[in-house]
């Protein structure tokens, strides 16, 4: 493995999740030099109320890579369908696979107090890829690798029992984060009724108040992997 180790690898349930609500946190990482990853469980493709799951996949292939650039990160999909997601034990190695070839000091997936479904598979997939990743008694393909520390990011499908715990100052990196998300029809307004721009939007505002700065992403901490955590995100 001569390529670099992740600094940063964030995971979503669909195409849009991880840059809505974690997108800023992530610019601002890339923009200092870090290397960063986006993986996307599913790619969203049945919430299109006028276009087939078939067709919004290949608009949300086009929109996720897009985002990705504007972003400054890599990104990935997993083969796994939309309202489908898999609660098995193949997809939590896929997960565990993902996790030991890019070797990211920093993971960043759904919190599990959802409404969504695949939101809080995405959590249980996530967090038993971690911990699988880290144990040698998981004998796969490639070595055991142990992340440093897991953070929620703040999603409007995943509000129960969320406690915003760390502000990250996203001021700097506001703009290239508006920039990849209008990537997504989804921003825009033209897929669904919820204002998603708008939100967001705000929400980034009402955190900038909180952290007093003028924009702010909250994350929450996973206490699993805090208790034996060293470093932070900064």
């Amino acid at each position: 493995m001569t390529e670099r180790p992740c600094d940063i690898v964030a995971f979503g349930a669909h195409a849009a999740d991880v840059e809505f609500s974690s997108g800023a946190v992530l610019a601002k990482h890339a923009q200092r030099g870090d290397r960063v990853a986006i993986i996307h469980l599913t790619l969203g493709e049945a919430g299109h109320p006028r276009m087939s799951p078939a067709d919004y996949a290949e608009q949300k292939k086009v929109e996720c890579q897009q985002a990705a650039e504007a972003l400054g990160a890599e990104v990935r999909w997993l083969p796994y369908a939309d309202a489908a997601l898999p609660a098995t034990v193949e997809a939590e190695l896929e997960v565990c696979d993902v996790i030991r070839e890019l070797r990211p000091r920093i993971v960043l997936t759904h919190w599990r107090g959802s409404f969504h479904r695949d939101h809080v598979l995405s959590h249980h997939l996530v967090m038993l890829g971690v911990a699988l990743a880290r144990s040698a008694s998981c004998q796969r393909a490639l070595p055991p690798h142990s992340v440093t520390r897991v953070f929620f990011p703040e999603n409007w499908e995943d509000p129960q029992d969320f406690r915003p715990e760390v502000y990250i100052d996203v001021s700097e990196s506001y703009e290239r984060w508006l920039e990849a998300a209008s990537k997504y029809a989804l921003f825009r307004g033209e897929v669904a009724s919820f204002p998603y721009r708008q939100y967001y939007e705000s929400l980034a505002f009402i955190r900038g108040a909180e952290a007093r700065c003028g924009r702010a992403a909250a994350l929450m901490r996973s206490a699993e992997v805090w208790k034996t955590a060293q470093g932070y995100l900064d």
